[in-house]
């Protein structure tokens, strides 16, 4: 008996954990379409384009706060059609994001980063467009970033292990 209760956790628990952690997928792993993508800042006029691999791609990690996942904890998530809204923790100021979009053609990306500034709460807003441009060109590694003006950084899938 003491065994197959043993056997029934061992075997139930992973799968308890599994479900929960897809709960963050949508926002954490959200992830475009392999090939070229055009992204451009409502707020800024710095656009880029991003050869993307879809099964390394990270949307919120790569274009809006590096190294998101390790960092910052979801604190409330919601997924209504094509559209996704989440509000997370990180250190020194909070994330909340909201994204629209199909991830093949086309989306929207608009985050609001709050955080204290000499006593008083600043919001930061960030808008993003993204737009799917086809295949990569030829020298434009996955996960690099070729920004306007020509400038090429280097991949962001370097050191990125495989999806879980």
């Amino acid at each position: 008996m003491k065994r197959s209760a043993t056997l029934f956790l061992m075997t139930i628990l992973p799968l308890c954990a599994a479900t929960f952690a897809s709960a963050a997928e949508p926002v954490q792993r959200l992830q475009r379409a392999t090939g070229l993508w055009m992204v451009t800042p409502a707020t800024s006029p710095f656009s880029w384009e991003i050869c993307v691999d879809q099964q390394y791609d990270r949307l919120i990690e790569d274009d809006l706060w590096t190294d998101f996942e390790q960092e910052c904890q979801i604190a409330s998530q919601s997924r209504q059609g094509d559209s996704y809204h989440f509000q997370s923790s990180c250190p020194g100021a909070m994330l909340a994001g909201s994204f629209k979009g199909d991830l093949a053609k086309a989306y929207t990306l608009i985050a609001d980063t709050t955080m204290e500034l000499n006593g008083k709460s600043e919001v930061q807003r960030t808008e993003l467009a993204g737009e799917f441009q086809g295949a990569c060109p030829a020298g434009l590694a996955p996960g690099a970033k070729k920004m306007r003006g020509g400038m090429v950084m280097k991949s962001l899938y370097l050191n990125r292990q495989q999806p879980r």
